[in-house]
């Protein structure tokens, strides 16, 4: 039952932070011309005549309709992750001190549920079946859309992020955990865990694909927060099943949202100044908000 707690609570996390960054930035927009009074009187004290021309530049940001800019910095921020993890693992030290107690502690408190649940989720969030899956809902909403656009997105993503992984695992090395304590079979290198960034990966451009037209936000944040949520419960299912270590799956969370943001920046980018971008429904978004400011 504890460990079952611990699950839950991590997946009700995952969720809830996406809909704490939907609300941040619901509010950034909602706020727009306060913030910009507020950048001015700023600039008018520190004498800083830049920053209210950035200021009326800057779009309001939609929710998960990502500007190159913004892109840029989860770039950033996640590869700052990843590597920081990446040393971690291969100096012994940090975040990878957690790895023997929480395989210890999960292998004591495993429930035969619990223990068919996970199973269900390593297998249906293999890298294989996602990337299957990624690419048919690519090829699907282009056909919709009469649009290169998805197949490319999902297909880059997929293929970039196996790529990525490989390389990774050859360059590290590392051994899964003992056999004895495993559930489930795995052979090769453990990190960083393909599942966990397949899953990172996959369900992210999904995401992107899936709540791009959508006008709701309330549905749009539901689609995330379920992405999010899905993402985390792979990537604990490994741990759970004793294939791979806790730092295995953070790393690849860390390195699968790394490629899906490279991907995500890389669209936004290539769709501004023309009527279509990569992501049609990215583009509409963007294009709505800016019909909307030219008319006030």
């Amino acid at each position: 039952m504890e460990i079952t707690l611990i699950v839950v609570a991590l997946l009700a996390t995952a969720g809830g932070l996406v809909v704490a960054a939907a609300s941040g930035l619901q509010w950034t927009a909602a706020h727009r011309s306060d913030l910009l009074a507020a950048g001015q009187r700023v600039s008018d004290r520190a004498r800083l005549r830049w920053l209210p021309v950035l200021m009326t530049r800057l779009r309001p940001t939609w929710l998960f309709s990502v500007s190159t800019g913004l892109g840029l910095v989860i770039v950033t921020l996640a590869a700052v992750g990843a590597g920081k993890v990446m040393q971690d693992v291969t100096e012994g030290d940090g975040v990878a001190v957690l790895d023997r107690p929480v395989a210890s502690f999960v292998a004591a408190h495993r429930t035969g549920v619990l223990t068919r649940v996970m199973e269900a989720a390593s297998s249906a969030g293999g890298p294989v079946v996602l990337s299957t899956v990624t690419v048919a809902a690519g090829v699907v909403l282009g056909i919709i859309w009469r649009s290169l656009g998805p197949v490319l997105a999902a297909g880059v993503t997929v293929a970039g992020n196996g790529v990525l992984t490989v390389a990774l695992k050859d360059a590290v090395g590392r051994s899964r955990p003992p056999l004895g304590g495993a559930l489930a079979a795995a052979d090769g290198y453990a990190f960083p865990s393909g599942h966990a960034a397949a899953a990172a990966a996959a369900f992210g451009v999904l995401a992107l694909l899936c709540s791009g037209p959508v006008r709701s936000q309330a549905a749009r944040v539901a689609v995330w927060a379920s992405a999010a949520m899905l993402t985390t419960l792979v990537g604990i299912s490994r741990i759970y099943l004793g294939v791979h270590w806790t730092t295995d799956v953070i790393g690849g969370w860390a390195f699968g949202a790394l490629w899906l943001a490279v991907v995500v920046t890389g669209s936004a980018a290539l769709s501004r100044g023309r009527d279509g971008g990569i992501l049609p429904g990215q583009d509409f978004h963007y294009r709505g908000t800016r019909r909307q400011e030219d008319g006030r």
